[in-house]
């Protein structure tokens, strides 16, 4: 179960960034059918352009070649060389034209139209030859100009025809360019928004994810905090515990003047119990009498096990003589008959935790010397009384 909670935020940050790697590569194939679009556009206005240009061309061909025909059937004692220059100026523009749309980028398709738009000029070329071979033998036929102007006005036709065919196939290009930008708009479209929702999720998910793993940080922090301070046998604070409570009690105590008594408890010849009983039958009395009285003090008291068969009590609140009758209350709860000594001193809003707790020990001391299971308040410790000398 672990390791699946492990693998979910790594399966979201893998999927975020495989959307993010779609989205750069959708984008960029965007900007690239766009640009190859606009160029196909501006490619197909420039080549519209020059195909008017073209057949203007063309037409003023036609007419120089209608002119010489008819020049040479009306009037044939003139000399029809002034047209005939014109006309070769014509043509050599309309060649011109067609070797400039050499320069543009066409596909297979626009390239064997212009072939046969080149083909179809060469045949308009021939009618200039008819043309000029009429010119130089004086052939002033009405039948022969008629003829000319027939096949000038069919192979011209022919020609524009071919025009027309590469124009548009340019212009088809164009338009499926732009209907592929177009679906391709769309699709980046709905794939932007379904990005944004599926990020968006993601980023729920993440944060869910952060915040269930930040509570799950903090629980598991705050039991090793509880685990460093607690005592794994007893379930009482441990030592390291008791340095965190005594200054926060110390402090309390002396913002509000509240009393604050510290209890030293030692349990009475427990190195004979073990050796009688066994360590483990030491552990459990241990076990069973710390949580024994965990259950008869109050929630602000702190039972500590300071080491060994020792145990610390802080009582908040509470005076000399009523932490002695609360010691006196959890004796009966040590199993086994086993008893226990105890030393307790109070606070003097002075002295240091340290001070305090050896006041506490050497109450403890006084009463085991006492001859053990009880309780003795620091302070009221019994007098020797020294014999006197005899002078």
């Amino acid at each position: 179960m672990q390791n699946y909670g492990a693998i979910r935020p790594a399966a979201v940050v893998t999927l975020a960034v495989a959307l993010m790697i779609g989205g750069v590569l959708l984008a960029i194939e965007s900007l690239a059918v766009d640009h190859q679009v606009r160029q196909n556009y501006e490619e197909a206005l420039a080549l519209s352009q020059i195909a008017l240009e073209t057949k203007h061309s063309s037409a003023v061909l036609r007419n120089w070649q209608a002119r010489v025909a008819q020049r040479l059937t009306q009037t044939p004692s003139l000399s029809p060389t002034p047209d005939i220059a014109s006309l070769e100026t014509a043509m050599t523009g309309l060649v011109a034209k067609l070797d400039e749309m050499l320069s543009f980028r066409l596909s297979a398709d626009e390239q064997i139209k212009l072939a046969d738009l080149k083909r179809a000029l060469a045949e308009v070329g021939n009618v200039n030859t008819l043309l000029l071979d009429a010119s130089h033998r004086n052939d002033s036929g009405v039948g022969t100009a008629r003829e000319i102007a027939a096949l000038s006005q069919q192979r011209s036709e022919a020609f524009e025809n071919s025009l027309a065919e590469l124009v548009g196939a340019v212009r088809l290009r164009t338009l499926t360019a732009a209907r592929r930008a177009d679906q391709l708009n769309v699709i980046a479209r709905y794939a932007l928004i379904g990005f944004a929702a599926v990020t968006s999720a993601l980023a729920l998910v993440s944060v869910l994810l952060m915040l269930r793993t930040l509570k799950e940080n903090r629980t598991v922090l705050a039991r090793m905090k509880q685990l460093a301070r607690e005592d794994a046998l007893t379930g009482a604070i441990n030592r390291r515990g008791l340095e965190d409570v005594l200054p926060v009690e110390f402090s309390r105590a002396h913002r509000s003047g509240d009393s604050l008594t510290l209890v030293m408890i030692d349990l009475d010849h427990f190195k004979r119990y073990n050796d009688r009983r066994g360590h483990p039958a030491g552990d459990a009395i241990l076990r069973s009498s710390a949580q024994a009285w965990l259950k008869q003090l109050r929630p602000t008291d702190v039972l500590v096990r300071y080491g060994g068969e020792e145990f610390t009590l802080v009582l908040p609140g509470v005076d000399a003589d009523h932490a002695g009758l609360m010691v006196d209350r959890l004796r009966p709860h040590v199993p086994d008959r086993q008893t226990f000594s105890a030393g307790i001193a109070t606070w003097d809003g002075i002295e240091t935790a340290t001070e305090l707790l050896q006041r506490a020990d050497q109450a403890l001391l006084q009463a085991k010397k006492a001859g053990r299971n009880r309780s003795m308040i620091a302070g009221r410790e019994p007098q020797v009384t020294l014999p006197l000398m005899v002078a």
